[in-house]
């Protein structure tokens, strides 16, 4: 497996120097540049109406998803049939397939626990001969109706089986011992389990790197079902040696940060830490993205715009959201005084960079402003992709204009970009 994303203070984040005369930097001929060049970019705008504050945290931090206290299962046998996996999850390169099963009726704890993790696994085996041999050509989904399905776009798969069902501690594989023989990694959680995992690695980035590290763990360790907290214990002072064997070079500096920061998510601190809000500020943008708002002129036309932005927030870990978080809610308070406010985040792991703008500008203006700032990113970054957003300050209601390159500046804007000055050029770490 990759480590596209450790949990890790490694890359800094930086931010820009405020600009009160970018239109000086940037003349107008640079909005027929914008609208002329060929498309490397794609955009979706969002109009969130009312006139309630959308950065209110007390507010967001009462709609988070929260998992209550795993009921006690019980009822009468249901009927089984023969189907493919509960639930498909596409994620960018990662496909997670997921099978669940529950206890009706009460009977041998150890009994019932061989038999279902059998059936899951044949399931699970069966789902993922079907996608990789190609047989599954659509899949569909809430937001984007039927979406293609190419197996060679999802190389790393990972299945998940939950046991809804109340036992003493038990190993998997010695009930199961042919989970050990699937091709792709398998992973055994009771229903309490796995709401300890969805809420201390509740982001996307978060929890495929947590499973990864969990499935290379796996090999050196005895994980147990209903005791994930010891897992996860037991995990920790393996995480060094993993990360090196699968991570570029890096310094004793870095390493003992991305492990402490590892250590912050995994024990839960984090979650209970009152800093933990501010990472709402990027969970409502995903949350919004495909809202998107049919009466802006650059959105017509876009299919998919909204799967590409919430796929670039969504790699973004807990401890990043907050932190970029708290530079956006800082951002939309100073930016009340009508200057533009902008910083660029830089992922090297992830050959990234984005760009958050805060302005009083017109949506037509900001559009254009935003453009450039990504423009140039991209290229000075040197990056594959780069992502922008633009807001407006502090006030009633929120809107953004998201943006995703899709490929590299042609080389005519490049050297256009050359004859401006650097609006990024006082950098410093966050």
């Amino acid at each position: 497996m990759r480590y596209r994303l450790p949990f890790a203070l490694a890359e800094p984040l930086f931010q820009g120097q405020n600009l009160t005369a970018l239109g000086r930097r940037v003349p107008p001929a640079w909005y027929n540049i914008c609208y002329h060049k060929k498309d490397p970019l794609i955009w979706a705008s969002i109009t969130a109406r009312g006139n309630k504050e959308m950065f209110d945290l007390d507010r967001l931090s009462k709609l988070r998803f929260g998992m209550s206290e795993v009921p006690k299962v019980g009822g009468q046998r249901g009927t089984y049939e023969e189907k493919l996996a509960d639930a498909v999850v596409l994620f960018d390169d990662v496909v997670l397939m997921v099978q669940v099963k529950a206890q009706c009726g009460w009977h041998d704890p150890a009994s019932w626990a061989t038999e279902k993790l059998l059936e899951a696994f044949k399931q699970l085996s069966k789902t993922h001969k079907n996608l990789v041999e190609g047989h599954v050509k659509k899949l569909k989904n809430d937001f984007y109706g039927e979406i293609e399905f190419d197996p060679k776009s999802y190389p790393n798969r990972i299945g998940l089986i939950i046991l809804a069902h109340s036992s003493e501690p038990y190993v998997a594989a010695q009930l199961a011992p042919e989970i050990l023989t699937a091709g792709f990694p398998v992973h055994v959680f009771s229903l309490s389990d796995f709401a300890t995992v969805a809420s201390r690695f509740d982001t996307a980035g978060d929890l495929i790197t947590f499973l990864e590290l969990r499935g290379d763990v796996a090999a050196r360790e005895v994980f147990s079902v209903q005791d994930e907290v010891g897992n996860i214990e037991r995990m920790i002072p393996h995480v060094e040696n993993v990360l090196r064997t699968h991570m570029s070079p890096t310094s004793p500096e870095v390493m003992q940060k991305t492990i402490k920061a590892f250590e912050e998510v995994a024990s839960g601190k984090l979650l209970v830490s009152p800093e933990w809000r501010y990472g709402l500020t990027i969970d409502d943008m995903i949350a919004r993205v495909h809202d998107v708002d049919p009466q802006l002129p650059w959105n017509k036309g876009k299919a998919g715009v909204s799967m590409e932005v919430a796929r670039f927030l969504g790699w973004l870990t807990r401890e990043r959201r907050i932190r970029l978080g708290k530079r956006i809610i800082s951002a939309c308070e100073s930016g009340r005084d009508g200057k533009l406010h902008y910083f660029p985040h830089v992922q090297r792991s992830r050959g990234t960079a984005s760009v958050y703008l805060i302005t009083s500008q017109s949506r037509p203006d900001r559009v254009k402003t935003l453009d450039f700032l990504v423009s140039y990113a991209h290229m000075k970054y040197g990056v594959r992709q780069c992502f922008g957003v633009a807001t407006e300050p502090i006030g009633n209601g929120r809107s953004y204009d998201f943006i995703v390159t899709k490929t590299s500046p042609p080389h005519a804007l490049l050297e256009q970009l050359k004859t401006f000055d650097d609006p990024f050029s006082s950098e410093v770490s966050l």
